[in-house]
């Protein structure tokens, strides 16, 4: 509709011209024609002269009537050149707009379709390509997906940062992509996560025996920067249509496959079946809770106190995570921490619960209580984790909180893995001032070998030993020596698990130093925690000290 009043107007515009350039040739031949008759008439006296006069007139009219059209018409032609031009441009300008838009749209589909790192196909096109087989074939057909997940990849980033742990990706997508020709199609799902759909196999032997040769083809070591890894993959396969009619079920069923496998012992690869361990679901079923958690901000911290056990004073409490679930109540830490541990989880839960026991610090020295020592346990896996410890070092430097207050509590675990290098970050944590206890002390094969090694500050007596300790002569013997032990090497002991009276006053007739448990403090909400600061711990002096 409008183009074509556009070209109305134009043809319009086309009329007024034409019908102006003719008004003005006509006023202008009959102004001459009358002004140029008197003329005639007043100084032609004979015949030859009017002869003479007529022709000269003539003669004059075509050269004026040239020279008028040429000014007119010349006017004319440039403005439609001008117009022309400008159209001309315009029509350039579109044409370079539509290619533009064009392209655009094009790197819309090369952002919507395809993983920006490597290039291979995403998660959102291998769900369409799997939809697509899936409606072709009508359940006629087997197809399978295969779902690859790098051992180890966290390694490659914590050790030498995710910049290299992105070439290793690329890596492993360029020989994917050479290797699986069309009609197979493989695909980054996201991290180090990838998929293959398979059209072509007559057994499930065969279906293995191919995948096999694709590992192989891979190669099972990477070098960057004069080191050398090893490459192994472990594989989860889903079956069209046995293990699922779409392309949901059967990710979800080869990821559970590859859960297994990687359980399992890692690199291998498992086909999916129905009676596959539950355990293996719970797991996954956990994972996202975990997740959810975390972005509904579920979790909380308690607070259970520390007790001077010859005076009876709080001088510390320890933060201590909590997840109460909307619906479930509360779920043991004991469910979700090793989980959170296994899929990475930890870190983000770390980071939260230190940033968060600072922030309460801060609140308790504004209210007077700067001699509380708060004690946090940080992971293992945040501990050995180049960017993860540096993003709690970053958090530790947001805060202005008295730092000889603050202990972190690591496990034994946490030193076995690189004792090296478990000893640099330790050391730079208590160059910031803070202290460093080992928890659990005593549960493991070779913690006495470590306190002379280690920069720590404190050992906390495991439960294990404080629940027989007045029952058991052999636990009551190595609580002993580990006091006389951690005296020589000038360490505090924190006794955990007090249960009962026998317990405390047993642990204070051997001068343990401070002691934490139900007999003395349950763990706490923040609220209940300051009421009990506030009452001058009024709550423990029903308790003889």
């Amino acid at each position: 509709m409008m183009k074509n009043e556009e070209l109305n107007n134009k043809n319009s515009i086309n009329k007024n011209e034409t019908v102006n350039i003719i008004i003005k040739y006509g006023v202008f031949g009959l102004i001459w024609i009358l002004f140029s008759d008197r003329i005639l008439e007043i100084f032609a006296n004979d015949f030859e002269t009017y002869k003479h006069i007529q022709s000269c007139k003539g003669w004059i009219f075509v050269l004026i009537t040239m020279i008028l059209m040429y000014f007119l018409i010349n006017k004319r032609v440039k403005l439609i050149k001008n117009a022309t031009n400008e159209a001309l441009l315009a029509y350039e300008e579109l044409k370079a707009s539509n290619e533009e838009q064009i392209l655009l749209e094009k790197e819309l589909i090369h952002m919507a379709f395809y993983d920006s790192l490597t290039g291979l196909p995403n998660r959102d096109m291998f769900v369409n390509k799997i939809r697509d087989y899936a409606d072709k074939n009508k359940g006629k057909n087997k197809f399978a997906i295969a779902y690859l997940d790098i051992d180890n990849f966290k390694y490659i980033n914590d050790t030498l940062g995710h910049h290299v742990g992105d070439e290793f990706l690329k890596y492993i997508s360029n020989k994917l992509y050479s290797i699986i020709k069309y009609p197979n199609i493989v695909a980054r799902l996201g991290g180090d996560e990838f998929a293959i759909l398979i059209n072509e196999f007559e057994t499930e032997e065969k279906l293995l025996f191919k995948i096999d040769n694709i590992v192989k083809s891979i190669g099972n070591t990477w070098s960057s920067n004069n080191r050398e890894f090893f490459i192994s993959m472990s594989i989860g396969v889903a079956i069209y249509p046995d293990d699922g009619n779409d392309a949901n079920t059967l990710l979800k069923n080869s990821d559970i496959a590859m859960y297994v496998a990687k359980k399992d012992g890692k690199n291998k690869c498992l086909l999916y079946e129905e009676d596959i361990h539950e355990d293996i679901i719970w797991h996954i079923y956990m994972t996202n809770k975990i997740q959810k958690a975390l972005d509904n901000k579920e979790f909380t911290l308690y607070y259970q106190p520390q007790i001077e056990l010859v005076t009876g004073e709080i001088v510390g409490m320890e933060a201590l995570v909590r997840w109460k679930h909307p619906t479930e109540g509360f779920i043991s830490p004991a469910e979700f921490i090793p989980v959170a541990e296994d899929t990475g989880q930890i870190y983000n839960l770390d980071q939260r619960i230190i940033q968060n026991a600072l922030i309460q610090k801060e609140k308790w020295e504004d209210a007077g209580f700067s001699d509380i020592q708060l004690s946090i346990n940080l992971s293992s896996k945040t501990l050995i984790s180049d960017y993860n410890f540096k993003q709690i070092e970053s958090i530790l430097s947001d805060f202005n909180v008295d730092y000889s207050k603050i202990v972190f509590e690591i496990t034994e675990t946490a030193v076995i893995s690189n004792v090296d290098l478990a000893i640099e970050r330790l050391s730079s944590l208590k160059s910031k001032g803070l202290k460093i206890a080992m928890d659990d002390f005593g549960t493991g094969y070779s913690s006495i070998t470590y306190l002379k090694k280690l920069p720590i500050d404190i050992i906390k007596l495991d439960r294990s030993y404080i629940k027989t300790v007045t029952s058991d002569s052999l636990d009551s013997a190595i609580v002993k020596c580990i006091l006389a032990l951690a005296d020589d090497f000038d360490f505090r002991v924190v006794a955990e698990g007090i249960e009962t009276c026998e317990q405390l006053e047993y642990l204070k007739n051997i001068n343990c130093h401070i002691g934490q448990g139900f007999y003395l403090g349950m763990p706490s909400p923040v609220e209940k925690i300051n009421e009990l600061l506030k009452n001058n711990m009024n709550s423990f002096k029903q308790i003889k000290f």
